[in-house]
Formats: structure tokens, C-alpha cells, sequence
């Protein structure tokens, strides 16, 4: 019993010490976890290695082939001896054994191309998979962001919920006193009941947002997990960013475009090793069997005496004077495997060459698919230029916008501060009644927010900047 006591209090203290100090994480390491365990990455990954194993094989094609064969029969009736060739009544159990071999030597570079066509479509998946990363940092960056904007806004609602607790305060003191009427501080205890279901859905928004990047990150205790804030969030970008020197950055850079160009080679030596099937192909092959019989027989000793007689003529002259022969028990035993597979043993090697003539038109058609399949690659690479200009050109006018915006709010929060300060001065010297006051509170904590949300806003979108720029998703 004191055993069982102590574990339960450990679990338990285990418990309340991970729910007072949950996990922390920083943007590197909840990007460095979600490559690691996204289903969408380790599918890709999968794809990945069947594209390796592909490689592998068509390089693999230029070994020769080695198979061997065997087989135990067991021929019952009137069956074929395969040593005398003669037909016979009995059982006779049968072992042949076998081995080939194959090299090619021509293929009309088919092989070669191929390995080649393999190669490239190899590296095409391998900057897939890191098409794929890339997007799943940039959704992890915003689902981060999300939290750290929900994180400021709690504190936002926050100060404000502190804010009017103070002026409460105050103005039931100035009530008391007379100086300010009863519906000042009605109105002021009505807006304090506001601004705490503000705070509670605050910290309801946090919670959300922490447990959505949980989800994303795939994390068994989403509850237990928190964000790290950086110390300072530095936008880094250069306001003047130009969609063209973007795009010819993003040119270089961007994986999504080299897997394109990857996949052009490829369909380029896939129609190479296509037309190879014009050509003759040459080919050696060698071969080795031997077999075994239970019907072979051979001597195992001296013949004996067996007492009965065969008529094999008569006396010349007298034809009543049979001459009969003695018969004789000669001992057999059959030829033992291992000397009958010795023996049996025969090989033999050639040379084999094969001229196509007409085959259905396959070879044609098969020029014809991959001619297309090249023709297909150059416009998916044509296209993939022109979204990633699309996506570039949208990027940066949205990054534009979002510092226009900030700039707009900026001034927006500071005229709204000037004349809320303005208001709660007016307001405590009674000139101000409740209504107008916390109106202008109103609008200078909606501009706060306001300031806010577009400043997280063009952190994500200089982020995006900075991915197409080729730079690693950081915060400062």
C-alpha cells in the first residue's frame, strides 16, 4: 500500500508539474518536427523511395541474369524412360537441373537512356519533397504567427480590462462624492463586463490557436504545449521589393522549378531510349543441365546360376537335340544421383541477335507516347514559371498592401491615443459624461488591435518574401 501511495502521488505530481510548466517551442523547432512527422511529407518520402528503387533497377538492367532451375517427376503407368526411350510399366522418379544466364550487349542504348531518364526522375522527386517541406514551414510560420498574434491581443484585452477596473474605481469614488451622476458609473461597469468576456474569449482565441499548430505538428498533448516569443519581431524585408527581382531569385531558387526542368531531361532520354527499340539487339547467353533417373540401372556383382534353361537352338542334323543356355541372376542397383548428375552434365553458350521488322507498330507508338510525355513536360514547366511569377507578383503586392497598411494604423493609433487621453481627462474633471468617454476608449483599443493584426500581417508576408528570396523561415 505505501508503494502504490507513493507511485500515484508521483504520477500525480508529474501530472500538475507538466501542466504548470508545459513544453515550450521556438519556430525552428516546430518547423524541424513537422518535416520530420507530417503524413503528406513521409508520403512524399515514400514516393521518394520508389523513384530510388526505379534508379536502381535501370541501372541494375546492365548485369546479366542468372536463374536456375529444378524438378523432381514422378511418372506412374506406362511411362517414357528418358534414358532407353522405351516405354515401360513401373514408377520411375526423375530429377533435372538447370542453370542460364543472359548478358545484354546491344539495346540501342536503351538501357543507357533509361538509367539516365531514372536519374533525373529521381532528383525531380527528391525537390518535390522539398516542395513539400517548404510548405508545410510556411503553414507552420502562419499557424505560429497566429498564436503569437493571439498571444498580443490577450494582452491588448488585458491592459484594457485593467484600464476600465481603475476608472470603476474611480468614478464610484467621484459618485460617492457627488461630483459625477449614477449612469457614468452604470455605464463604465457595463463596458468593465465587456471587456472581461473580451479577455475570456482572448484566451479562448490563444487556446485555439495553440491547439491548431498542435494538430498541424501532430502532437499528442496539444494542451501541453506552448509558444515561444521571441525577443523582438524583425520584418527584415526592403519595403521597395521588385516583383521581377523577386521572380528572377525565385527562378534559381524555387525547387518547384528545378523538379520541372529535372522532369524535361527526363521525358528527353525516356524518348531517347524509345526510339532505341529501332535498333537490332545483340545478347549472350550461356546454359548448364544435367538430370537423374531411377531407371538406370548398372552391375553390382557377379551373376549366378539360377537353374532354369532357354532354348537357343538344336543339333545340326537333329533337329530332336534342343541346345538349351543355363540362366543367370545378374545383381543391379541404380546409378547413384551424384554420379548420375556428373555424368549428365551438359552446357552450352551462343549468341543471340534480334532485328525488329514489325511488331504491331508498338516501337512507333511507344516514339509516339514518349514524344508526347517530352512535349507535356515543357508546358508543365512553362506553367510552373509562369505561377510562380503569379505567386511572386501576388506576394509582393500583398506585402505592399500590408505595409501601407501599417503605416495607415500607425497613425490611426496615435491620433485615437491622443484623443482617448484626451477624453479620460475630460471625463474625470466631469466635463465628459460615460458615453462619449468610452467611445473614444472604444476606438483606441479597436486601433490597437487593429495595429496589431496588420503588423503580424506583414511579418507573414515579408516571411514569404524572404522564402522566395531563398532564406530560411526564422523569427529574429
Amino acid at each position: 500500500m505505501r508503494k502504490a501511495f507513493f507511485a500515484a502521488f508521483f504520477l500525480v505530481s508529474t501530472f500538475l508539474h507538466a501542466q504548470q510548466n508545459p513544453e515550450t517551442w521556438t519556430l525552428a523547432r516546430c518547423i524541424e518536427h513537422a518535416q520530420k512527422n507530417n503524413i503528406t511529407i513521409k508520403q512524399t518520402e515514400l514516393q521518394l523511395e520508389n523513384s530510388r528503387a526505379d534508379f536502381d533497377q535501370a541501372r541494375a538492367n546492365r548485369l546479366p541474369t542468372i536463374n536456375a532451375n529444378a524438378n523432381l517427376s514422378l511418372n506412374t503407368g506406362r511411362v517414357i524412360d528418358p534414358f532407353t526411350n522405351t516405354f515401360g510399366e513401373r514408377t520411375i522418379e526423375s530429377n533435372q537441373l538447370g542453370l542460364q544466364a543472359g548478358l545484354p550487349i546491344w539495346t540501342g542504348l536503351q538501357i543507357t537512356n533509361n538509367v539516365k531518364a531514372q536519374r533525373y526522375g529521381f532528383m525531380a522527386n527528391m525537390k518535390d519533397l522539398e516542395v513539400t517541406r517548404n510548405n508545410i514551414g510556411l503553414s507552420v510560420a502562419n499557424f505560429y504567427l497566429q498564436v503569437l498574434l493571439a498571444q498580443e491581443l490577450l494582452e491588448i484585452a488585458e491592459a484594457q480590462l485593467e484600464t476600465t477596473q481603475e476608472q470603476v474605481g474611480r468614478t464610484e469614488k467621484l459618485v460617492n462624492a457627488g461630483a459625477l451622476s449614477l449612469d457614468n458609473l452604470l455605464n463604465l461597469k457595463a463596458q468593465l463586463g465587456n471587456e472581461e468576456l473580451n479577455v475570456i474569449n482572448a484566451r479562448n482565441n490563444v487556446v485555439n490557436a495553440q491547439v491548431n499548430l498542435a494538430l498541424l505538428l501532430q502532437l499528442p498533448d496539444p494542451e501541453n504545449f506552448r509558444v515561444v516569443k521571441p525577443s523582438r519581431l524583425d520584418i527584415g524585408v526592403v519595403l521597395q521589393a521588385e516583383i521581377d527581382g523577386v521572380y528572377q531569385t525565385a527562378l534559381v531558387n524555387q525547387p518547384q522549378i528545378q523538379a520541372a526542368e529535372l522532369r524535361t531531361q527526363q521525358a528527353q532520354y525516356s524518348l531517347a531510349a524509345a526510339k532505341g527499340g529501332r535498333s537490332p539487339r545483340l545478347s549472350a547467353f550461356a546454359n548448364l543441365s544435367t538430370l537423374y533417373s531411377d531407371s538406370r540401372l548398372r552391375t553390382a556383382g557377379l551373376p549366378s546360376l539360377n537353374g532354369q534353361e532357354t532354348p537357343i537352338g538344336y543339333v545340326q542334323g537333329n533337329p530332336t537335340q534342343i541346345v538349351v543356355q543355363p540362366g543367370f541372376d545378374v545383381p543391379t542397383e541404380i546409378v547413384p544421383r551424384a554420379n548420375q548428375f556428373n555424368d549428365n552434365l551438359g552446357y552450352g553458350f551462343g549468341f543471340t541477335l534480334t532485328i525488329p521488322i514489325l511488331n504491331n507498330w508498338q516501337v512507333n507508338n511507344q516514339i509516339q507516347r514518349a514524344r508526347n510525355a517530352h512535349s507535356l513536360t515543357l508546358l508543365q514547366l512553362e506553367g510552373s514559371r509562369n505561377q510562380l511569377f503569379t505567386d511572386v507578383a501576388t506576394s509582393v503586392t500583398n506585402y505592399r498592401a500590408a505595409a501601407t497598411r501599417v503605416e495607415a494604423n500607425e497613425r490611426n493609433v496615435k491620433a485615437q491615443n491622443e484623443s482617448y487621453k484626451f477624453s479620460e481627462l475630460r471625463f474625470n474633471e466631469g466635463m465628459m459624461n460615460a458615453v462619449d468617454y468610452l467611445n473614444a476608449k472604444n476606438r483606441a483599443q479597436i486601433a490597437a488591435s487593429n495595429l496589431l493584426q496588420s503588423r503580424f500581417e506583414l511579418l507573414f508576408r515579408a516571411k514569404i518574401l524572404d522564402f522566395y528570396l531563398g532564406k530560411p523561415i526564422v523569427l529574429n
